[in-house]
């Protein structure tokens, strides 16, 4: 990068009377909060400055205001004395880490000045770490990636409300059975870390599904989320008296099942901060006699369904036959005419 450095020297006017120093020469911000790069800046006397601005890049023209860039505006004011200058940004974004320069010019006409180093600024965002302590707790760490220039007290927050029993960097915390969830922000600030919290939808699943027969293989399966990430499995089948512990794993197979394998079966997962179980998922295995039986009882039920259809079918036509023969006579019944003859004697003459 050239820097836009123009001093004319002539008489009294000497380099060594331009100059801008940042006041520190490097700043660490958080994400979204607000941040002030100050400087101060001399030229020689008589002068009288008639334009400044903070810049990032310089082009064949020269270094171009930081105002005239689409990504800062709105978000950037001046702020300037006879010998002082700062620059506040608002609204920090990843984007805006770089590096800033601040430049002024002169009614001399070669008198415009900026210095050769600006002033970096990083930008960062907090972070929630665990540990582990001697005594068997956690210790979450709030941290960023590199050293707040302003820094704050952090607030923590358990389960999205705030915790006033802890005003440091780091808290204690004990382990919990449920689901809970820690993050932390700058005193002042509406940025918080991405949170950590204990395992949460944890899910039993056999594999495969539906009913199995004696002699299959199956596999019990658990998921669930966890910030740290799940330590251990556990899987327990649910007994009358207590629950029967079967072993650690996301996994868990068994292989040549038997109907006494048939049961609910549930999983444990535990990281830093705690521990879930999830929901009974029910394994049903049924032997190959009863396979059997049941398509014995399948086809007596279907034969006998198919008889009573076609007894009803049958019952239905001779009924309406018997009904249609009792219309006729009726009809049969009424159209006829009753013819009497009598007798009438001839007389010859």
């Amino acid at each position: 990068m050239t820097f836009w450095i123009t001093v004319c020297v002539s008489g009294y006017l000497g380099e060594k009377q331009w100059e801008v120093t940042y006041t520190p020469d490097s700043v660490c911000a958080l994400e979204g909060s607000s941040v002030d790069l100050s400087c101060s800046y001399k030229h020689p006397g008589g002068l009288t400055v008639t334009k400044s601005f903070w810049f990032i890049d310089e082009t064949e023209v020269g270094p171009v205001d930081l105002l005239l860039y689409d990504q800062y505006k709105g978000r950037v004011q001046y702020h300037q004395t006879q010998t002082q200058c700062r620059m506040r940004i608002t609204g920090l974004r990843a984007s805006d880490a770089r590096t800033y320069w601040f430049g002024f010019i002169t009614d001399d006409p070669g008198g415009k000045y900026t210095s050769s180093s600006g002033v970096s600024l990083s930008v960062t965002g907090l972070k929630t770490e665990v540990s582990d302590t001697q005594g068997g707790g956690k210790r979450l760490i709030c941290s960023s990636t590199c050293t707040l220039t302003n820094p704050t007290y952090p607030i923590w927050y358990r389960n999205g409300q705030p915790v006033y029993g802890c005003r440091s960097a780091s808290c204690s915390v004990a382990v919990v059975s449920g689901e809970v969830s820690y993050s932390c922000a700058a005193e002042g600030s509406d940025v918080h870390s991405p949170p950590v919290y204990s395992p949460k939808e944890t899910r039993a699943v056999v594999l495969p599904s539906g009913e199995r027969e004696e002699g299959d293989s199956v596999t019990l399966t658990c998921s669930s989320e966890a910030d740290p990430p799940v330590l251990s499995y556990h899987w327990f089948k649910q007994r009358p008296a207590a629950d029967e512990s079967l072993g650690t794993g996301q996994n868990y197979s068994i292989t040549n099942i038997s109907s006494q394998h048939s049961g609910l079966y549930y999983c444990t997962a535990l990281n830093q901060l705690g521990q879930q179980s999830s929901a009974p998922a029910r394994l049903d295995v049924f032997s190959a006699w009863k396979w059997k039986q049941y398509a014995v009882w399948a086809a007596v039920g279907l034969v006998s369904a198919l008889a009573l259809s076609l007894l009803t079918a049958i019952l239905c036509v001779q009924r309406k036959r018997r009904a249609e023969r009792g219309a006729d006579v009726q009809v049969l019944r009424e159209d006829s005419t009753v013819v009497v003859y009598k007798r009438i004697p001839i007389e010859f003459y």
